[in-house]
């Protein structure tokens, strides 16, 4: 399977939206309520965002400045093979700096920022 076959089976085109900030900023909410209204329209999607993300992929990780970048670089990694399923990911983190990092991995992957 290609990802130009799961793009077609989902009608649409696989793609990471990031949507970062400060703590208590609404990234969750956003991405949460535009996770919902693409639902509605038929676009397969997934949300990772700090809550689903550390309870269980980096439930081993702490808040050390290494940590994060590990839960970052893993975020990444997940959303890119999503990305490759056909899915529309959104991302709710605070570590800017960091996705950017993640970003610039995900080259062959459509991304977009929101922060």
């Amino acid at each position: 399977m290609t990802r130009a076959s799961r793009e077609q089976q989902h009608g649409h085109q696989g793609v990471v939206l990031w949507f970062t900030g400060l703590s208590g900023s609404g990234k969750s909410t956003v991405a949460g309520a535009l996770e919902q209204a693409l639902h509605r329209i038929g676009v397969s999607t997934y949300l990772l965002d700090g809550d689903n993300v550390r309870h269980g992929l980096c439930r081993d990780l702490g808040f050390s400045d290494d940590d994060r970048k590990e839960n970052i670089r893993r975020v990444g990694e997940v959303a890119k093979l999503m990305v490759d399923a056909g899915l529309v990911v959104l991302t709710a983190f605070i570590s800017h700096h960091l996705t950017l990092g993640a970003m610039r991995r995900n080259k062959g992957s459509e991304h977009h920022e929101s922060g």
